[in-house]
């Protein structure tokens, strides 16, 4: 089963969320004009970029949200499933969260998910401005069963071997990377790749937020072995890429790697 696969890699205007919108459809328009996809994957914080202490300006209702009726909107022109990257909203009776939002084709909502690990550095936490997640998810989709995580995710492998145990299809982490960690950043979607055999695909920010902090970029697929098949430098652009299942299957059954992991690890006295 082959599917196409649109990824949106942009540099986020800080807090204006309009223009965000405005962008990524613009970007969507210029690079597929066909409007035909499987699949549209945004990266972390597309809408509003990354500003921690003033997300609660930023914030919308889930229930009255911009950045969700654009996703329904784009679901519908292109036929496609969309895995809305991810912004600052809040449901009924909760804190504001980092949420991705994924519809099917007709715009309906297949499910949301929260950021489950929030990312710290030297101090500096989305933890203090954020609630985290209480659990991974899995969309269940006309394509298959994809594995969703955003950013920091990935450097916790036992939230993929979850989703490989629970015969997801293919794997997707949406992020706002920084430069200065890009090489991490690659190295740890091919390990995902690998030892998951899964089809691992990445939407990231580009850009900068100041003069001393630059998102990565690099967007990226990488199939079940490990190999970059496309991918993208800094460029605010679309990448469009193509993805074949019954292949990836079949390797499966070659290397059963899944199969043959052990339930429980056990040192000897």
């Amino acid at each position: 089963m082959q599917i196409k696969i649109l990824i949106v890699q942009l540099e986020a205007i800080i807090g204006d969320i309009e223009a965000n919108i405005k962008k990524a459809e613009r970007l969507l328009k210029k690079e597929s004009p066909d409007k035909n996809a499987d699949l549209i994957i945004l990266p972390e914080l597309w809408a509003t970029g990354w500003d921690c202490p003033n997300f609660e300006k930023y914030f919308e209702n889930i229930e009255n949200s911009k950045v969700i009726d654009f996703i329904k909107k784009i679901a519908v022109e292109y036929n496609s499933n969309v895995i809305g990257g991810s912004s600052i909203l809040k449901k009924k009776n909760e804190k504001i969260r980092n949420t991705s939002v994924i519809v099917n084709r007709n715009g309906g909502l297949i499910t949301t998910y929260d950021k489950y690990h929030l990312f710290s550095l030297r101090g500096q936490s989305e933890g203090h401005y954020l609630e985290e997640g209480t659990t991974p998810v899995i969309a269940n989709t006309d394509i298959g069963k994809i594995g969703i995580s955003t950013c920091y995710d990935i450097r916790f492998p036992e939230m993929f071997r979850l989703y490989a145990f629970n015969n997801t299809d293919f794997m997707v982490n949406m992020a706002a990377w920084p430069l200065d960690f890009i090489e991490e950043y690659k190295i740890l979607s091919q390990a995902r790749a690998i030892e998951n055999q899964t089809y691992f695909i990445n939407a990231s920010l580009t850009g900068k937020i100041n003069d001393n902090f630059n998102f990565g970029g690099h967007s990226m697929v990488i199939d079940y072995q490990g190999k970059i098949i496309d991918k993208l430098n800094r460029e605010e652009t679309v990448l469009t890429s193509f993805i074949d299942l019954g292949t990836m299957k079949e390797y499966r059954k070659q290397m059963p790697i899944l199969k043959d992991t052990k339930k429980q690890y056990r040192i000897s006295e």
